[in-house]
């Protein structure tokens, strides 16, 4: 009989999160920490960073505008090797497009995409020279799918992120590296509270399972892809949405 034994034990593995100090990140970052990874802390924000270094002593922190294309490569190599690269940090502009002005563009494109690539280049680049494989999580969204009113240019970007997410699958999977984006629909961070708003009732109403997607829902998925039991995934876009694209 096959035994089915789930262990995220991640002892011995270096992780590094973008966007960690706040909302999905800093639950990300704890989720590892508590799994016995070695955590590596990126944000742009040095109060974030220290406020999740009192909540969590053992994660080395990165503090780097994501938006400088060197000084982001120059923090993550330093950081030396990796084995987990969990690329969390988004920015959300919440204008039609027709509104959204050239600097918020640039700052989706730039947080939400360029800054993924630049980070998979560098620590994707390190995976392939060590040779012992690894495993990259990009967080992507629903929106990937559908259009989310005054949110059209967001939708773009996490629309290229999904194919991001398939283009380094082939292209590294050769070397034992998966690379997966987990997709979820909104939750009650900072950013989808003012999303949200007072349509609660109604936001849930339109899941398949009338209720939130909760961090914690988010989280297990990426654990879960991070981890050995996911050895045969690679390429996929996982959404946790509730069925809210059913």
């Amino acid at each position: 009989m096959t035994q089915c034994n789930l262990k995220t034990d991640f002892t011995g593995k270096r992780a590094l999160v973008t966007g960690a100090g706040r909302g999905l990140g800093k639950a990300i970052t704890r989720a590892l920490v508590e799994r016995d990874a070695m955590v590596f802390a990126l944000d742009k924000l040095q109060e974030n960073l220290v406020s999740l270094k009192e909540e969590l002593p053992s994660v080395q922190t990165i503090c780097v505008d994501l938006q400088n294309w060197d000084e982001t490569r120059k923090a993550v190599s330093e950081a030396g090797p990796i084995d987990y690269l969990v690329n969390n940090a988004g920015y959300l502009a919440y204008k039609p497009i027709l509104e959204t002005s050239r600097q918020e563009i640039d700052d989706m494109l730039g947080v939400n995409l360029r800054a993924m690539i630049n980070v998979s280049q560098v620590i994707g680049s390190g995976m392939v020279e060590r040779g012992q494989g690894g495993s990259i999580v990009n967080i992507s969204s629903v929106a990937s799918h559908r259009y989310g009113k005054n949110a059209g240019i967001y939708c773009t970007t996490k629309a290229a992120v999904d194919m991001l997410t398939r283009s380094l699958a082939k292209e590294l999977g050769p070397y034992n590296i998966r690379v997966n984006s987990v997709n979820p629909s909104l939750m009650l961070t900072e950013m989808g509270k003012s999303i949200i708003q007072d349509r609660y009732e109604q936001y849930i109403q339109n899941n398949a399972v009338p209720r939130t997607v909760e961090i914690d829902d988010v989280v297990k998925m990426i654990m879960f892809q991070l981890s050995d039991n996911a050895n045969s995934m690679t390429g996929a876009n996982v959404l946790v949405d509730a069925g809210n694209f059913a």
